[in-house]
């Protein structure tokens, strides 16, 4: 038997941990979906449907993401069979949730869903995966900030850093980018579970999920100025770009989601019915 920090092999059979972390996001999201599902009067067993599909197309999408960056495509275009090698880590968030999202969209279209409710109860499901599955990049010793001589910064290995960052080749302790995003996507969980049980009679169908479209963006614009090794346009992170916009397009759709009037819900109506019949009850008991 053989443990490292990446994973624990015990003859032929290995188990990575970068893999486990990611698994586990999942099944931790699929438990938080199911419960908002059950309770928003859907039914679970979409749920695990819903993530059997997103699994395949989050990866594909998380894995082109990570092969396009310019700083790493050259490696994989002279060796393209590495393209397909997931486990070693490697992986865009931002791809993985474009394709997380596009199979949500495609299920719900093809069972005739509601639309605007299963994207409310997949927001915080997706944060919650994330929040978990961002150890894997701890395991594989990955997404690590900036040199800093703060008490929880963390020793990456030279080779990594020659990697990911020769830029900082020599300094010891680095800022642990992976522990700050999960902490944060922890308490977003927490934000927008609250807000859609306390205080679900002021938001409307789809703020579930705009409010992960910015919360997680401007987390991760933010963090970006801490990371060491970052894919660039023009001189700006691709992740702020990418970041910036979602924040700014989920921002402009709560307003206009607010502004706008909504149709009278079916037991709106029954209510408004019973007052009004219960009025001409008291009228004609006068005359």
């Amino acid at each position: 038997m053989d443990l490292t920090l990446q994973g624990l092999s015990i003859g032929p059979l290995e188990l990575r941990f970068y893999s486990l972390s990611i698994l586990t996001g999942m099944i931790m999201g699929v438990v938080l979906a199911r419960n908002e599902a059950a309770r928003r009067g859907e039914d679970p067993d979409h749920v695990l449907n819903i993530v059997l599909l997103g699994a395949i197309l989050g990866i594909i999408g998380a894995r082109l993401y990570h092969v396009f960056d310019q700083d790493v495509w050259p490696q994989y275009k002279a060796n393209p069979e590495t393209i397909f090698y997931v486990w070693r880590g490697g992986i865009g968030i931002f791809g993985a949730f474009a394709g997380a999202v596009t199979a949500l969209l495609l299920y719900v279209k093809f069972k005739n869903l509601n639309t605007l409710k299963w994207m409310d109860i997949g927001g915080p499901a997706f944060l919650l995966g994330q929040a978990i599955g961002r150890w894997g990049n701890f395991f594989n010793q990955e997404l690590f900030g900036r040199p800093t001589n703060l008490p929880w910064g963390i020793t990456i290995p030279e080779a990594r850093v020659l990697a990911e960052a020769p830029q900082y080749f020599g300094f010891d302790k680095f800022h642990p980018l992976f522990l700050y995003e999960s902490l944060l996507s922890f308490l977003g969980v927490a934000v927008i579970i609250f807000t859609a049980r306390r205080l679900g009679h002021l938001l409307r169908p789809g703020d579930g999920f705009l409010m992960y479209l910015i919360w997680y963006p401007t987390e991760r614009f933010a963090l970006e100025f801490l990371r060491a090794s970052k894919w660039e346009q023009g001189g700006i992170p691709m992740a702020q770009w990418i970041g910036g916009t979602l924040v700014l397009v989920a921002i402009g759709l709560m307003v206009w989601n607010h502004s706008r009037r909504m149709p009278a819900r079916a037991d709106d109506e029954d209510d408004s019915n019973r007052v009004s019949r219960a009025a001409a009850r008291r009228r004609r008991q006068r005359t």
